[in-house]
């Protein structure tokens, strides 16, 4: 399998009070949105974005990102489900079974969203899912130290998951 998956970002910002502002405009405690693009085969993953496909809390993202790809290297069967329900979200579903992984849109447990019977059990790569998503976390991190270099490390300490404390 190649090609079976793909992440990467587009259209960062820093969510104001009432308006995006541009990545410049970072603070350590800031919200960056944008658009989160996880692509299966030919197909783009929707409802990513709580409103719209370029309202992805970066924040957030980062840490399911990250504990999926925990899950994969740590396990030959391994699933993480993200079900925050915010927004009327649904649930997002990576599974690892063996040399395949599978990604599914279900019904959330904390909102009335329901899945979405057209994104159930799309199969990827796990290896490829790995790799991208080490690529991507690279891309996010740069495009923050080079757009705000003031406090991007400050900013990447308080939000990357890989900076936590077992």
């Amino acid at each position: 399998m190649s090609n079976t998956v793909r992440i990467w970002h587009e259209n960062l910002a820093v969510l104001g009070e009432d308006e995006r502002l541009p990545l410049s405009s970072l603070q350590p405690d800031s919200h960056i949105h944008g658009g989160l693009r996880v692509q299966f085969g030919e197909r783009m993953a929707p409802y990513l974005g709580f409103f719209g496909p370029d309202d992805v809390c970066f924040g957030q993202w980062l840490e399911e990102l990250w504990l999926t790809a925990q899950a994969f290297q740590t396990s030959k069967e391994a699933r993480h489900t993200f079900d925050e329900g915010e927004q009327g979200q649904p649930a997002f579903v990576f599974e690892r079974a063996g040399e395949a992984a599978f990604f599914s849109i279900a019904a959330s447990d904390f909102s009335e969203a329901e899945g979405d019977m057209d994104w159930q059990h799309i199969e990827f790569s796990p290896e490829e899912f790995l790799e991208q998503h080490s690529r991507f976390r690279e891309s996010f991190f740069a495009a923050i130290r080079a757009s705000a270099p003031t406090v991007a490390e400050d900013w990447i300490q308080r939000h990357d998951p890989a900076n936590r404390k077992s």
